[in-house]
């Protein structure tokens, strides 16, 4: 029945042509090998990527048959899981934008690449957020393809190292962030978590404002990214992020993003406060300006951790 209704599908996208003995034998292979959904979604995909017209409107007969070849293709690449489909957009990318691209070679470091970070401790949506984000953006930055293999391969050696034991104990007792909030998260996260206690423990009031913006502003970037809707925060090159400020207010509006009143709200006031401590000459932040609202910054930084994926829910 299935088989019936996909040859339906395509012999009225494809009409006034029709497939043939071939094209029908070709098809079922494929049916076979992909659930009925998937094949619907990229007949659609196929339709609008290789279908062209003449110049009476008439479907041209070299995009069917174009259609139809890359079909099969396209039911594969749908059918990959996210991180590896994200893994082929990114070779494709390379091979579009640079003159010399091994795409082999590049298949092998990007494997390699999100096998480092998932021995870490990355979790999916952490690791598809860093492909569409950082790593898409490296690979903007890159002039050639040589640059690119030294980065990724100094990036793969790096996370290598993530977990060797720190030469400096940050001494900090959760004052501020609960230390079970973000034990066992990131590290780059959980030394962020760590400074800002500790800075609070020893009356460095300025270094934990400053910190308390860095982690907010880091942890909304990956919201942004996780959600799948990092271009709203970046500028007309696409290679830069916005200040704090226009991210909050974008994300205080942001149905896909999608945060609690509370967070809305309070965003800007650490956002302030940071700013008062790094640009202010005059100000120095203390502990009366930090107190009253730790309980509102550990709200906010405990949804945006689940927001970017950073954190899920056991």
């Amino acid at each position: 029945m299935a088989h019936k209704k996909i040859e339906t599908i395509i012999n009225d996208k494809i009409h006034p042509f029709t497939l043939n003995e071939k094209g029908k034998a070709d098809l079922a292979q494929i049916i076979r090998k992909y659930p009925y959904d998937l094949l619907v979604e990229c007949i659609d995909i196929g339709v609008a990527t290789y279908f062209h017209y003449d110049e009476n409107g008439k479907l041209i007969q070299d995009s069917v048959r174009t259609f139809l070849n890359k079909l099969g293709g396209i039911a594969y690449n749908k059918s990959r899981s996210p991180i590896d489909q994200e893994i082929n957009h990114l070779k494709n990318k390379g091979q579009s934008i640079f003159r010399y691209w091994d795409s082999k070679k590049a298949d092998e470091l990007l494997h390699l690449y999100v096998k480092e970070l998932a021995l870490y401790g990355w979790s999916e949506q952490m690791i598809l957020a860093d492909l569409q984000g950082e790593s898409s953006r490296m690979m903007n930055n890159a002039k050639n393809w040589s640059t690119w293999v030294d980065i990724i391969e100094h990036w793969i050696n790096e996370i290598k190292h993530w977990s060797d034991e720190d030469t400096v104990t940050i001494s900090q007792s959760g004052s501020v962030l609960p230390i079970e909030l973000f034990n066992g998260l990131p590290n780059n996260v959980c030394t962020l978590c760590k400074q800002i206690n500790a800075s609070y423990e020893n009356n460095l009031y300025d270094c934990a404002a400053v910190m308390m913006r860095r982690l907010l502003e880091g942890l909304l970037v990956l919201s942004f990214q996780n959600a799948g809707i990092e271009s709203e925060i970046t500028d007309k090159s696409g290679k830069h992020h916005i200040s704090l400020d226009n991210m909050i207010k974008n994300a205080e509006q942001n149905s896909v993003l999608a945060l609690s009143a509370n967070t809305k709200k309070d965003m800007a006031l650490f956002k302030d406060l940071g700013n008062y401590s790094a640009h202010k000459i005059w100000y120095n932040c203390t502990q009366s300006d930090l107190r009253p609202h730790i309980l509102k910054y550990r709200a906010i930084i405990e949804e945006l951790m689940y927001k970017s994926g950073t954190k899920t829910v056991s």
